[in-house]
């Protein structure tokens, strides 16, 4: 047991020989330098093992015994660190070597993108590298694949699809596409005629010939614009082209909850870091997390790789987002504004483009099950006009026939 004890401190195994070994001991004894496992080899040499101790006093007691001291070993850590910084260089350049062949398994070497054209790749990569995806990047801090998934799809309106997959250290991202189909213009000779029934408010003609006027009321498939200038005896036949715009009248229905309930993120929000190994959780940052009451949590893990293989050591990262339940209640006049605002909104989203709302005309609010419900007429000013070809040769016939 002694014997173990001393390998922390330092000890030597020597051969000491000379006519006074006995008395050797007993000096080293009297200066309390331990000794050990003292045996003899023959009648004037011991083999024993010696606490590694001050230099001088060895030698003192030596003198004044007349012996000599050969050491066969020498164990314990500071020889043991002796030997290592006599190494320290090799030791070193090993050491960093593992760390940069540990750091270059762990890092994004490709991320290829199939499907785009060049625009919508460069923006692919500016929104991946906003989230720490790009070749050089350590994967320890790119996001799961699904929430890179959401993130593009949600910031992308002209992708269809979008698919993000990992193959160790390479990722790939693959796009539809949206396909818009291409505006078909109508060749030749057309009338302007009326998409829906409407009273004319005004007219922007570029080329035809107007057949209604301001304050006429005109039903669906009416012609507008005669794509035809000229006299019956020679008639020219034009595209014509233009803006008609319409007086048109909708209606809509819209119900608000008086009372509703809605779960916000408070701002607040912690995080945590942690190694896993094999199961066992390492807390590294983010001791002092904050424990909310109600929250929602996120887990993100990167299994640590070497090379090809993948270690049993894994990074963690553990991010808690504080939340909060809101019950909103809202006044009579309030939910009638709620409403006339989503009601105009939706409108808007499905009218053609520059369609101005006049006018709107609440024809009723009641309130059921908690909710106000609210119906609105509104007054648009609306373009309405929409090309319908024609045949020169079958008009020319028809005005022959008249």
């Amino acid at each position: 047991m002694k014997h173990q004890i001393q390998r922390t401190g330092g000890y030597l195994k020597a051969a000491i020989t000379g006519a006074e070994t006995e008395r050797f001991i007993t000096r080293c004894a009297e200066e309390g330098i331990r000794m050990w496992q003292v045996r003899r080899k023959n009648e004037t040499t011991l083999i024993c093992y010696i606490e590694l101790t001050e230099a001088g006093k060895l030698k003192k007691i030596l003198k004044e015994t007349g012996s000599r001291m050969r050491i066969l070993d020498k164990k314990g850590v500071p020889f043991l660190w002796g030997s290592i910084r006599s190494r320290l260089g090799m030791v070193a350049g090993l050491f960093f070597f593992l760390v940069l062949l540990l750091t270059l398994s762990n890092m994004v070497w490709d991320v290829e993108v199939n499907g785009a054209d060049p625009k919508l790749e460069e923006q692919i990569r500016s929104l991946l590298k906003n989230d720490h995806l790009y070749v050089g990047s350590l994967e320890f801090f790119v996001p799961a694949t699904d929430q890179l998934e959401s993130k593009l799809s949600a910031k992308l309106i002209n992708v269809t699809w979008i698919g993000v997959s990992q193959d160790g250290t390479s990722y790939r991202i693959d796009v539809v596409q949206k396909k818009y189909p291409k505006k078909i213009e109508t060749a030749g000779p057309r009338n302007l005629v009326a998409a829906k029934q409407a009273v004319i408010h005004n007219m922007f003609v570029e080329t035809g010939q107007p057949v209604v006027e301001s304050n006429q009321f005109v039903k669906p498939g009416q012609i507008l614009v005669l794509g035809r200038i000229g006299n019956e005896n020679e008639p020219k036949f034009v595209s014509a082209n233009g803006k008609v715009i319409g007086e048109t009248w909708y209606q809509s229905e819209t119900a608000i909850p008086m009372k509703s309930r809605y779960t916000l993120y408070t701002g607040k929000s912690a995080t945590q870091h942690r190694l896993v190994f094999w199961g066992w959780s390492l807390p590294i940052w983010g001791f002092k997390a904050e424990s909310f009451k109600n929250y929602d949590k996120e887990v993100i893990r990167k299994p640590l790789r070497f090379l090809i293989w993948e270690l049993p050591v894994s990074y963690e990262q553990m991010l808690y987002r504080e939340k909060q339940t809101v019950m909103r209640s809202l006044k009579e006049n309030e939910a009638l504004s709620e409403a006339k605002e989503t009601a105009e909104k939706k409108l808007l989203n499905e009218l053609p483009d520059d369609s101005e709302i006049v006018s709107s005309t609440i024809e009723d609010k009641r309130m059921e099950s908690g909710k106000l419900t609210v119906r609105i007429h509104y007054i648009v000013y609306e373009n309405i006009a929409i090309p319908q070809p024609i045949d020169p040769a079958k008009e020319q016939k028809n005005m022959k026939a008249k």
